[in-house]
This record gives structure tokens, C-alpha cells and sequence, in this order.
């Protein structure tokens, strides 16, 4: 009897030794919120965010475990002042280089790690010192973009296989120029590919996407337990309690900094044998350590602050964006473009889609950083020709999309629809299109000054193919930054 329970004893011990722990840090879609702000909480405000933060938080958990790795799940870039930096002849290089302070294992590219052109995303991936894995975005020579289409790490006898996973819709996201040079698999297609390769070579295998919480979810239903986590962005869910489906843990952490995703597991026989995990909210420590990235940090947002401050114009009502309505901020910016450039194009119309507007600005004064941050892309007056009937055309696609959703609507200066008394009366109103007044020709050549980004998408918001398309070399920002300054 002493002798079965000794081996009873034996085999619980040996079991509970093979179990390896591991700790899993994971972010997603930071967009370049380099400093903390306020966020309001029951016992007051509190300063939350940042890189700094992300440090001390990212330290304090690593200190907590035996082994762990940090993730990202993209979109590193886009949406402040520091992200459009020029750092190392790459826009967004500052953002690169606070990740390389943050020991950061791998990552994998969200859309906007596209937003100004390829060679800028292939001077990013060169500046980074971890690498971006990517297995669904290729060369057209059928390589892996950039280099690495799954990595192993290899901490003591644990080896975790990552692959990466970037949207299919791409070539909707951002400009078509920028990523012309790729070809981009579907997501199964591209697991399939390397999976068998980092099978072999690994006890976890983790999926590092940049596709959406719902694709993430369905992808998950279509893929074998060799997939043990996907780690998600795009979204900006955070998702406290990670779902299990088809088996395949799924985790997001929000975004713009807020929280630190962690899951705690115990690796088994190639199969996780203990699974926890919590969202860390990245509250601001009283005390920052002055570690290099500190001061990497505060060097450039010194710099940045006295520019960033500077108000610049002040208006009288909230600008609150909508994607997929008119508002007050949309109707004033394609007023503003057209105005911009009457003197010396003569346009008809404006036309900018609502989606490019990204920041509420309240009543008051407007700043630098205002406006830097509610127009973060990087897109360029254009102007083009079309015919009365495909703004009729186009008109019929907007109230299409307002209904469906797919993506964001087309909001047109001055000239448009307008509400007009049938004549003779009978209290019956039509919808009249009318430019310059006048109603409009179908058969008509009009002018239109809008941004290259839309002329490149004409497929998803105009309905359109434009002609005599002339790029201005002017940035959208700074035409509407000129605007600006004339509302004191």
C-alpha cells in the first residue's frame, strides 16, 4: 500500500513538473498614445496611458512570472502627432523605436502600419527590433512581406509559434498605391501554408491578427486544436474574459493604451493545461521611473508641446464626427476644401468622406494637436472630372451605404440635394440636385476637389471612375488647417 502510494505521490509530481507556466502580455491598436490623459473614475480622475506607463506596467507583470512574452496585435501607427513624426527618415519612426524600449517579441501589421506608402512601412519593419510576422501578406514574387512569415520563441525548454495575420480588406483600408506591390491570402489558406512547419517547432502556437473580432471568431470555427490563442486587434474591443471557440482561446485588449491584455497558462504536452487571465488598466505610476524610454519620449513630446498648444482658430459648436451621417463638422470641411481652392482650381464641389474625421472637438478653442489628431492620415488634395450622372450615381450609392454599413459616406460642399416645392404647389416637395444653383446636367462635366484616397477608392465611396485626375502636392491637413485659422 506505502509502496502504490509513493508511485501515486511520483506521478502527481512528475505530472505537475511538466506543466510549464507562462505569462502572455499582449496589446493592440496603441495608434501612437505616447502620453497619459485623464480618464474619470468613482474616486476621481486619474492619468492613464502612454508609453511610460505601458513600461512600468509591462515590468511589474514580467517581475511577477517565471517566463513570459509581450505581443502586439498592429496598428502601432496613426492618430497622434508623435506617430506623424519624421524620425529616422520613416513617418511613425518614434512609435518603432518605443516599441524597440519596450522589448516587444513580435508584432504583426494592422492597416494603418500602411497609411503613407511602402517604402515608409518597409523603412518601419527595417527600424524595428523585433519582428513583424506576417503569413497572409506576400510579395508579388510570392515572399513573405517582410520577412517573416511565422516566428519561434524559444524561452528555456518552451518554444511558442507565432503567425500573423493581417485584414483581408486591406486594399479598402488604405490607400491602393501603398500596398499595390502585395498579394494577400486568405486567412485559412495562409495558416495552412506554414502551420505544419510551426507545429513541429513548437509547444503553443498563437495567432497574432489584425482582422476584427468577428473574423477572428469565425476563423477560429474553420481551424484544429494545433492553434491554441488568437491574440486580435482592429476592433478596440476589450475583451475581459477571452472567448473559447472551436477550443482557441481569443483575446483583445481595447486600444490607444488603456490596458494591458495578460493570460497566465501552463503549457502541457504541447496543449494549455491552466488558463487565466485580466485586462490591467495602465494607470500612470506617481513616481515614472527615468528609464530610456522616458526620456525618449519626453525629449520629443517637449518639442512637440509649444507647436501642439497653439490655438489656432475657435468655433462656436462641438464638431462630433459621424461616419455615416452629414454633421456639422463633415458639412464645414468640404466647405472648407472647396473654398481653399476656389481662387485658383475654380472647383464645383467638394466631396471628403466622413470617415477620415476621427476626433470630436468641443466648442472653443482649436489646436494644432486638434486638428493633427481628428485628420491623422496622410492624404492629398486631388481634383478630377465627372459627368451630373455620377454624382446622381453616387447620391444613390451614399444613402445605400448609410443603410448598410459597410464602410463610411461622401459628404458634398453646398452643391447637392436640396428640397424644392413642386410647381403649382399641392404642399409636395422634390429632391433637386443643384450646383452653382442651377439643377444639375446629367450629361454636364463638373470639377471636384477632394484627396487622393478617395479618387484611389472610387469603387467603395463614389460609384465612379473620376478622369483628369491632378494631384495638388498639398496635404489635406494643412489646406484645412489654413481654414481654420480664419475662424477667430
Amino acid at each position: 500500500m506505502k509502496q502504490a502510494t509513493i508511485l501515486l505521490l511520483i506521478l502527481v509530481l512528475s505530472t505537475v513538473l511538466s506543466a510549464i507556466p507562462l505569462s502572455i502580455l499582449h496589446t493592440n491598436d496603441t495608434h501612437g498614445a505616447y502620453l497619459p490623459r485623464s480618464q474619470r473614475t468613482d474616486q476621481g480622475s486619474r492619468m492613464i496611458g502612454g508609453y511610460a506607463a505601458l513600461e512600468h506596467h509591462l515590468n511589474l507583470e514580467r517581475a511577477k512570472s517565471q517566463r513570459s512574452i509581450y505581443l502586439d496585435a498592429g496598428d502601432q501607427q496613426t492618430g497622434s502627432i508623435f506617430a506623424s513624426l519624421v524620425y529616422r527618415d520613416a513617418v511613425g519612426g518614434a512609435v518603432i523605436e518605443a516599441f524597440n524600449h519596450l522589448d516587444l517579441d513580435a508584432s504583426t501589421f494592422g492597416n494603418h502600419e500602411f497609411d503613407f506608402s511602402m517604402p515608409n512601412t518597409q523603412k518601419l519593419v527595417q527600424l524595428a527590433k523585433y519582428p513583424f510576422v506576417s503569413s497572409n501578406l506576400q510579395t508579388l514574387d510570392a515572399k513573405p512581406f517582410g520577412g517573416n512569415p511565422f516566428k519561434i520563441i524559444k524561452l528555456d525548454s518552451l518554444k511558442i509559434g507565432v503567425l500573423g495575420l493581417t485584414l483581408v480588406e486591406l486594399p479598402e483600408k488604405v490607400k491602393r498605391e501603398n500596398i499595390s506591390t502585395l498579394n494577400i491570402l486568405p486567412y485559412k489558406q495562409a495558416v495552412d501554408k506554414y502551420i505544419d512547419q510551426v507545429d513541429k517547432e513548437s509547444d503553443l502556437i498563437i495567432l497574432l491578427t489584425h482582422l476584427g473580432f468577428e473574423a477572428d471568431s469565425l476563423l477560429a470555427t474553420v481551424l484544429d486544436n494545433r492553434v491554441d490563442i488568437i491574440i486580435g486587434g482592429h476592433s478596440h474591443i476589450s475583451v475581459e474574459e477571452p472567448w473559447l471557440v472551436n477550443g482557441i482561446y481569443i483575446a483583445s485588449a481595447g486600444s490607444h493604451l488603456n490596458l494591458l491584455g495578460k493570460m497566465d497558462i501552463e503549457v502541457e504536452n504541447d496543449r494549455i493545461a491552466a488558463f487565466k487571465s485580466k485586462l490591467i488598466p495602465l494607470w500612470t505610476p506617481e513616481k515614472p521611473a527615468k528609464t530610456p524610454l522616458h526620456k525618449f519620449v519626453s525629449s520629443i513630446a517637449d518639442d512637440l508641446e509649444t507647436e501642439m498648444n497653439q490655438v489656432i482658430g475657435k468655433i462656436t459648436v462641438d464638431w462630433v464626427p459621424d461616419k455615416f451621417k452629414e454633421t456639422i463638422v463633415s458639412r464645414w470641411m468640404a466647405e472648407a476644401l472647396k473654398a481653399e481652392y476656389d481662387q485658383i482650381y475654380q472647383p464645383d464641389l467638394a466631396l471628403i468622406n466622413c470617415g477620415g474625421i476621427r476626433k470630436t472637438i468641443p466648442a472653443g478653442d482649436v489646436t494644432m494637436r486638434d486638428m493633427h489628431e481628428m485628420l491623422p492620415f496622410s492624404n492629398y488634395v486631388v481634383l478630377f472630372s465627372c459627368y451630373g450622372r455620377d454624382l446622381l450615381a453616387m447620391d444613390e450609392l451614399n444613402k445605400q451605404i448609410a443603410i448598410d454599413k459597410p464602410y463610411d459616406i461622401v459628404q458634398s460642399s453646398a452643391q447637392g440635394w436640396v428640397s424644392e416645392a413642386c410647381p403649382g404647389g399641392h404642399g409636395h416637395n422634390k429632391r433637386v440636385y443643384k450646383i452653382h444653383g442651377k439643377t444639375i446636367d446629367p450629361d454636364k462635366v463638373y470639377r471636384v476637389v477632394s484627396h487622393d484616397y478617395m479618387a484611389g477608392q472610387w469603387d467603395k465611396y463614389l460609384g465612379f471612375k473620376p478622369f483628369d485626375v491632378m494631384e495638388t502636392g498639398d496635404l489635406i491637413l494643412d489646406a484645412m488647417i489654413r481654414q481654420v485659422k480664419k475662424l477667430q
